[in-house]
């Protein structure tokens, strides 16, 4: 057996560090333009939750018996054994794996194995646990993977997993499918569909966007093209309209990709887009079951007769509270700041023109007076006013020459 022993203390380390990545996450909310929207507070929270579900060993070992009840009849992956009787929240038992690491090449062809099937085998695997069931490995590197005689892959380390929803599930495989096709439109509505925003972004300009990301990447073969880098990049694109992708979502690309490099250096040849085609494919096919369709239906109209119920109370309650005055009704402006500093500097100027005028009919005044002292029979203190008012002159107009508008 292998036994996995929690280190004394490392929750409150955590917990610092956490702490730490929290407050530097607020800071850039705050005060870096274009990462609001991104919400680094909400990353590092999602990252939080996983933290402390991987120090939770009974937690991992439910996992692992989970992931090996979807893969029971799979005779190409081996999930370990637990053993409960020795298995508490910081401590886990399991059966010991004698292995070869997946990226040792050079031992997989020592012992006779095939890196092709290998590669194949294990891209498919992580389709499976993507479109088939939802609930997948989040960290598949090399050392969480091991391959066993008959090229069988044997996975590790269940602390980190995902889970995708039937309609995200749809709806990026709708993507793919998109993608391959080149059909910058539904890539466009697939990408608003998967992602959250908190207002709908211009449709044109990011179908145009999308576009050119297309063209950029699929003037060669598929086979060429990395599903990975590509995703990573395509969602780059997604982040300058202010899209957002969810956590489990991000886990699944971030693990596609790293199955994908592990693919590609078993097997150079791997073309990533055919292997995963049939799994996509199911998808659309699985949408346009009657039964699942009925099934839609069913739920749907439940909803809405469970709505229907409801109105009537939560209009009673809107008009309680408008009666009772505790009705707040909050105002959020957007694209102000642009007008706000315009009317700011409008206001400046006004004051200082304000302020001129009264200095040169202040000094007008003085001059025409006579009052001492004076040089040349001119008041020296109208004669220093009309001095400050020239430089404040100006100034006023290379200022006002200088933004391009009189």
């Amino acid at each position: 057996v292998v036994v996995k022993i929690q280190r004394p203390g490392i929750q409150k380390i955590i917990d610092i560090d956490l702490e730490i990545i929290l407050h530097i996450a607020t800071l850039m909310e705050k005060h870096l333009e274009g990462w609001n929207t991104q919400r680094p507070t909400k990353i590092v929270e999602e990252f939080a939750r996983t933290l402390e579900k991987e120090l939770d060993y009974g937690m991992e070992a439910a996992h692992t018996e989970h992931f090996a009840m979807q893969f029971s009849q799979d005779d190409t992956i081996y999930v370990p054994k637990i053993y409960h009787e020795a298995t508490t929240r910081r401590v886990l038992t399991m059966e010991r794996i004698e292995g070869i690491k997946i990226s040792d090449v050079h031992r997989l062809e020592e012992e006779g194995l095939d890196r092709r099937i290998i590669a194949r085998s294990g891209f498919d695997l992580i389709m499976k646990q993507v479109f088939t069931y939802g609930f997948f490995h989040a960290d598949p590197h090399p050392g969480n993977v091991f391959v066993l005689p008959q090229n069988v892959i044997c996975y590790l380390d269940f602390g980190m997993m995902g889970r995708i929803d039937t309609r995200t599930r749809d709806h990026f495989a709708e993507l793919l499918m998109s993608i391959v096709q080149r059909n910058e439109t539904k890539v466009t509505n697939a990408l608003i569909t998967i992602t959250s925003h908190e207002e709908e972004p211009d449709r044109h300009l990011l179908e145009r966007a999308v576009g050119e990301f297309i063209d950029r990447h699929f003037y060669r073969s598929l086979k060429e093209v990395e599903l990975g880098i590509l995703l990573h990049q395509l969602f780059e694109v997604v982040a300058k309209f202010r899209l957002r992708i969810p956590p489990d979502l991000f886990l699944m690309i971030k693990a596609l990709s790293t199955v994908e490099g592990i693919g590609r250096k078993l097997d150079p040849d791997l073309d990533i887009f055919t292997q995963a085609e049939p799994f996509m494919r199911q998808v659309q096919i699985d949408r346009l079951n009657p039964e699942k369709i009925a099934a839609d239906i069913f739920n749907a109209g439940t909803d809405l007769v469970h709505l229907l119920k409801e109105i009537p109370k939560d209009f009673e309650n809107i008009l309680k509270q408008f009666k009772e005055g505790k009705v707040k009704i909050g105002f959020e402006h957007r694209g102000l700041k642009p007008i706000l500093y315009t009317l700011d500097r409008i206001s400046n100027r006004i004051a200082f023109a304000i302020v001129l005028a009264s200095l040169v009919i202040g000094s007008s005044l003085i001059v025409l007076s006579g009052i001492p002292p004076t040089w040349h029979e001119i008041p020296v203190i109208g004669l220093i006013g009309f001095i400050i008012s020239g430089f404040m002159g100006f100034w006023l107009l290379l200022s006002t020459l200088k933004n391009g508008k009189m």
